[in-house]
């Protein structure tokens, strides 16, 4: 028997399982890029959920005689006017009251919430009575509002307060 007729279909074969090796190596790295696009994502709007939160407690606690103004507004997911000054005018000062103040805070708030699809509430944080917290969801996790009571039991665990699994939520302590 000839030697050659052994190796016939042999390279081949060695090329077939390069390619198949090749080609696991290429899904395993194409796996990866989506999970770091989804991290990425998911950073993104952690990180404007932080900063929506922590404009809004700031604008609470330099108006805090608007505070019930803030909560039932945020909660109602109820934008009015308030102070705004026209924009053809220079030094201008608006008459401007707590309430007011605080229905212009309400709108800015939550246009930039509807704009990243985000749901924003005020509660009372869980395991406190004295102090409110500011709820922030996207995603899939939603935060209901029923007139005066906000379920949050999507976002956090309603006797320990702690993050469920995954749940797309930010909890920040206003005051």
């Amino acid at each position: 028997m000839n030697m050659k007729s052994k190796q016939n279909g042999v390279g081949l074969i060695e090329v077939l399982v390069a390619l198949v090796l090749l080609a696991i190596g290429v899904l395993g790295f194409s796996l990866l890029q989506l999970r770091a696009i989804d991290a990425a994502q998911e950073a993104t709007e952690r990180t404007m959920a932080m900063s929506l939160a922590r404009d809004l407690a700031e604008r609470m606690r330099i108006n805090r005689l608007g505070f019930s103004t803030y909560k039932q507004a945020i909660n109602a997911n109820k934008s009015e006017t308030g102070c705004i000054a026209p924009p053809q005018t220079t030094n201008y000062r608006p008459n401007c009251n707590a309430v007011k103040m605080a229905k212009h805070d309400v709108a800015e708030i939550l246009a930039k919430a509807n704009l990243s699809g985000q749901t924003i509430a005020i509660s009372s944080c869980i395991q406190s009575k004295t102090l409110h917290c500011i709820y922030i969801s996207w995603g899939k996790t939603t935060i209901k509002v029923t007139g005066t009571n906000v379920d949050t039991s999507s976002c956090v665990n309603q006797t320990t307060g702690t993050y469920l699994a995954d749940s797309k939520c930010l909890v920040m302590e206003a005051f």
